[in-house]
């Protein structure tokens, strides 16, 4: 990728016209191959210019722009990779015979919104010009909280989802939540809540101060997420361990850690598999309990192990990860089905963001939307009311106000990001405090772009002020005179982790 720092204008815009070019030579390529009778060539290449918008400008992978491709990458996943598979087997994604079908203009203009309203919120957020003293926390207060934030966070999800929800029907949550007085219930949310924040801290030590005895704690948190995850069967809490630490080596050193990417897909080939003949086999048509999972371990795997071939291959097979990640179905249904036979939801599914800071200690009859079941049950997707379906914040925009919806709520992600990107980058300033910002950013405007919107944005208000509580109560003051190990030039992020200080923590590890 260019980076806009290194490089002119005309050479970006050259770069970003050839692998334009690039895409559409494939994309002919694929449509000659396949056959197929209803391409969306122009939907296709439309959706590839609007996301690859970013190369133009793109300021380096931790930059003030880095939040825009991101989302832009994770937004092409989720809408574009379905017809691109579509053209290439020469299948229909689209009935509509025209261009660009409604659904594709709602997904093309929702993303112009989130472009236009980041770059004008980079304009209103101008750089600041000085770099005076920056408050930062100490080593000796890093690795403690981490490691305490992650071990309490992960007893909670455990013991959470093992002895309390041991099942994912309405009926195990109600019993669950029953089980447990509010104040305990609070606790558990409070602490899963925090717990990813716990293994980031762990990898900003590591490579931030250099502290390399913290590379073994840190492999086995994330191999025992894995397995948690597998046990609990939540796909999400296995990956963020391994995910958190590539995004954090990423941000911290403005590159791609390539081994850790092998990682990555190494996990998506040959574990996420697995975590789908999980689910369809054990939990599904044996009904075997968590308890009994982690009773029988051994057994379970060998057993997953057995029906893997069986559940992932044949014309019934689960989806891959590819395919999980693609939500033109669900914004298709939406878009052509409400107004048409199902009503506005006139913000009652975005209700819950209203008492984000609210607790249920003082609310005790706050309600709960469940918008992935409501999204079943009202656009008949599925018999069973336990069936989740995402409806990705796009389409809940457009389900709960049409067009107004989009506008007005994708430029709100947009302003968001672009407010992140602006005054958080790790490329002026590298802090924990930045750091942990921009990846909840990451992990719940991003990444959970698929879900529904409430869940997403009261756990990302929560996790913010839970940072800003931390930030008040660990951060100290630093000038750049102050830390030996400081950068601070026109040219170089303003770096306050003290090399010396992550060698004498190493030291005494050993």
């Amino acid at each position: 990728m260019p980076d806009a720092r290194n490089s002119g204008p005309p050479r970006r815009f050259i770069t970003y016209g050839a692998v334009n070019v690039l895409f559409l030579i494939v994309v002919l390529g694929m449509y000659a191959a396949g056959n197929s009778p209803n391409p969306r060539l122009c939907y296709l290449l439309a959706l590839f210019a609007l996301c690859s918008s970013s190369l133009i400008d793109l300021d380096g992978l931790n930059g003030r722009k880095a939040l825009l491709g991101m989302f832009f990458l994770n937004y092409f996943v989720m809408f574009g990779i379905t017809d691109l598979f579509a053209l290439a087997r020469g299948t229909v994604t689209d009935a509509s015979p025209s261009l660009l079908s409604a659904t594709e203009v709602v997904i093309l203009v929702g993303g112009m919104m989130v472009l236009i309203s980041y770059r004008l919120m980079l304009i209103a957020s101008a750089k600041p010009a000085e770099r005076g003293s920056v408050r930062e926390w100490s080593l000796g207060a890093i690795i403690p909280v981490g490691f305490a934030l992650w071990a309490v966070g992960t007893y909670a999800f455990y013991d959470w989802y093992v002895h309390i929800i041991t099942d994912a029907t309405n009926e195990a949550t109600r019993k669950g939540l029953q089980s447990v007085s509010t104040y305990a219930a609070t606790g558990y949310i409070l602490a899963q809540m925090m717990q990813p924040l716990g293994i980031l801290l762990i990898a900003y030590a590591w490579r931030s101060y250099g502290v390399k005895a913290l590379s073994v704690p840190l492999l086995i948190m994330v191999v025992l997420q894995v397995l948690l995850g597998f046990v609990i069967d939540i796909k999400g809490f296995a990956m963020i361990g391994g995910v958190l630490v590539l995004v954090t080596i990423t941000l911290i050193e403005g590159r791609v850690p390539l081994h850790w990417v092998a990682v990555a897909i190494a996990y998506v080939v040959l574990v996420f598999p697995l975590f789908q003949t999980f689910r369809a086999e054990i939990r599904g048509n044996r009904g075997i309990a968590r308890t009994a999972v982690i009773e029988n371990f051994s057994k379970v795997l060998s057993l997953v192990f057995s029906a893997e071939d069986r559940v992932t291959t044949g014309r019934d097979r689960t989806q891959t990860f590819l395919e999980r990640s693609s939500l033109l179905g669900s914004v298709q249904i939406i878009v052509e089905q409400t107004g048409n036979g199902v009503p506005y939801q006139e913000g009652h599914t975005l209700s819950p963001i209203l008492a984000t800071f609210v607790p249920r200690i003082i609310w005790t009859d706050k309600q709960e939307v469940p918008t992935g079941q409501l999204v079943n049950k009202d656009f008949h997707i599925s018999d069973s009311e336990d069936v989740f379906i995402s409806p990705s914040h796009l389409g809940e925009f457009y389900w709960n106000f049409g067009w107004p919806g989009v506008f007005v709520g994708m430029s709100l992600i947009g302003g968001m990001l672009g407010l992140v990107g602006a005054r958080c980058n790790l490329a002026d300033a590298k802090t924990v405090t930045r750091l942990m910002i921009t990846v909840v950013t990451i992990k719940q405007v991003i990444v959970s772009f698929e879900g529904a919107v409430a869940p997403s944005y009261v756990v990302y208000f929560r996790s913010l002020a839970g940072i800003g509580l931390l930030h008040l109560i660990l951060a100290r003051s630093w000038a750049p005179r102050q830390r030996p190990g400081l950068v601070n030039s026109g040219k170089n992020p303003l770096q306050l982790a003290d090399p010396e200080e992550g060698k004498a923590f190493s030291n005494l590890l050993s």
